[in-house]
C-alpha cells in the first residue's frame, strides 16, 4: 500500500460514524481452539451502508487532493498534506481575551492546541454540536491549529487549472487572503482555504 492510499484509508475511518459500543464477548468455551489470524477488514463504510468512494487516482500527479467540508451552509476545502489529523470533538479550556471565534484549547496527547469555530471565523454560524460534528487539525511549519467544522465530507480531486482566483469571483469576500481560490468539483462551489494562513491568524 502506497502512503497515498494509506492517507486515503485513513480519513475513510475517520470519515466513519463512531462504532456503537460493543457488546462484551461471552468467554471462550473451554479447550477452544485457538483463534485465526486476523484480517484485513473492509473499508470504513458511510451511515448508509455504502463504502466511501476513493478518489480517483491521478497516475500524472497533476491534480491535488483536498478534504471536503462544511460549516453551515459554505462549503469549503483544505489541501490534505496539510492536514494532521480529523478527530471528534473533545473538551476544550475557554480563554480569555481572545476573538469570539476561537473555542477554546485542547489537549492532543499532550500538545496545546487552540481551536477555532470555522463557522464564525468566516462570520456565519457557529458549528453546532450534532454527530457529525469534526475538529481538522492542521499543521505547517510546526504551527498547529484546531478547525471546528459542522461536517467532513469526502476527498476530492482539484486540477490546479480548474481553480478560480477568488479575487475575481463574487463567491468570496474581495481580499480575503484565507481563501486561496474557488472551485466546482461536481457542480458544487467550495472555497479553497490557504491553511498557512489560518495557521497565522491571530487568536485575539
Amino acid at each position: 500500500m502506497n502512503a497515498i492510499h494509506a492517507i486515503d484509508d485513513y480519513v475513510d475511518l475517520l470519515l466513519s460514524p463512531a462504532p456503537a459500543e460493543a457488546t462484551p464477548p461471552a468467554p471462550p468455551a473451554p479447550e477452544a481452539l485457538p483463534a485465526p489470524s486476523p484480517r484485513p477488514g473492509p473499508r470504513a463504510a458511510t451511515p448508509a451502508g455504502q463504502p466511501q468512494p476513493r478518489p480517483p487516482e491521478d497516475p500524472d500527479g497533476h491534480l491535488a487532493r483536498w478534504l471536503r467540508l462544511r460549516c453551515g451552509e459554505q462549503t469549503y476545502a483544505l489541501e490534505l498534506l496539510k492536514i494532521r489529523e480529523v478527530i471528534l470533538p473533545s473538551s476544550l479550556l475557554p480563554l480569555r481575551g481572545v476573538g469570539h471565534a476561537v473555542s477554546g484549547i485542547m489537549n492532543l496527547r499532550g500538545q496545546v492546541v487552540p481551536v477555532l469555530d470555522l463557522g464564525l471565523h468566516f462570520g456565519g454560524d457557529q458549528a453546532e454540536t450534532t454527530a457529525e460534528t469534526r475538529i481538522v487539525v492542521i499543521e505547517d511549519r510546526n504551527e498547529v491549529l484546531g478547525l471546528r467544522v459542522s461536517c467532513v465530507e469526502d476527498i476530492v480531486l482539484i486540477d490546479e487549472s480548474g481553480i478560480e482566483d477568488a479575487r475575481c469571483s463574487q463567491l468570496a469576500p474581495v481580499g480575503d487572503q484565507r481563501i486561496q481560490g474557488i472551485a466546482r468539483p461536481g457542480g458544487r462551489v467550495m472555497l479553497l482555504l490557504d491553511a498557512a494562513r489560518l495557521l497565522a491568524t491571530p487568536l485575539h
